[in-house]
């Protein structure tokens, strides 16, 4: 029986190598895939609103994976969710920060939170860290738009913001802002033609409540400056579910906990 020559020392570490490489590399696929389909299923338990199964599977991708990111982020808001300590919230949102400084969602919920807690300064600073990572995000856009709106009283500011936020969205409380932030400038027949927009579209509730809005507060500031709010009115005061905290039935707390990206990015 012929015999088989013994491969050169060289060649046989090479492919000792390439053995353990290729191994190495489908433990890691296998891994990638099993976190992959964990994650789909917390995202899905969450937007379920099954928020203890939804916190649970979180915590197992940690287990695994400790510096994956998008499950502090999904963590924070399963926590949220369900009542949690808030204070606990914003500490799973800032671990997925130092994780990943480009997590933008993380940035824009902190900026949520933070604006639920009337800290207007805090919530500004993560809402402009979210935009200057992704300037097309437009519940940044429109977070900052009502902020400088409603608490800053710089409706100019304001109106950037929200047609900013115009240029991806036609939801009709972008307009309902923009007529709000037209009125406080001064710019009274914009303010109308937002009015005859929110009919347009068939939101005449929202048309209404920014009529009544321009009739109880009649009286416009004479400073024509580029800033210049209402005098009469109380620009400050937030029309209910108007704000960047807008939850929705199947986002209890308005916050955000997709995936961007790829799971080989962390």
């Amino acid at each position: 029986m012929p015999t088989i020559p013994m491969l050169p020392k060289q060649l046989r570490l090479l492919l000792l190598s390439f053995i353990a490489f290729f191994f190495l590399t489908s433990a890691a696929y296998s891994q990638m895939e099993a976190l992959k389909a964990l994650y789909e299923r917390a995202v899905n338990a969450y937007d379920k609103q099954q928020y203890d199964q939804a916190i649970d599977l979180y915590q197992q991708i940690i287990k695994v994976a400790p510096t994956f990111a998008p499950a502090y982020n999904g963590l924070a808001l399963a926590n949220q969710a369900a009542s949690g300590d808030e204070d606990k919230t914003i500490q799973y949102l800032k671990t997925a920060i130092s994780y990943d400084p480009n997590l933008t969602q993380a940035y824009d919920n902190l900026g949520r939170i933070y604006y639920g807690r009337q800290d207007a300064d805090q919530a500004e600073e993560y809402f402009k860290k979210a935009l200057k990572l992704d300037p097309n995000l437009s519940s940044a856009q429109i977070s900052l738009a009502w902020i400088n709106l409603l608490i800053r009283s710089k409706p100019v500011t304001a109106l950037k913001y929200f047609k900013m936020a115009e240029a991806a969205s036609q939801d009709p409380k972008i307009y309902f802002g923009m007529g709000s932030a037209y009125f406080a400038s001064n710019q009274r027949v914009e303010a109308m033609e937002m009015i005859t927009k929110l009919h347009d579209l068939g939101q005449d509730d929202l048309a209404s409540r920014l009529e009544k809005s321009m009739a109880d507060n009649d009286q416009v500031n004479s400073d024509t400056g580029p800033d210049a709010a209402t005098a009469g009115g109380n620009p400050a005061s937030q029309p209910a579910g108007l704000g960047p905290l807008a939850p929705t039935p199947d986002k209890p707390t308005g916050m955000q906990a997709r995936l961007r990206g790829k799971l080989s990015d962390y």
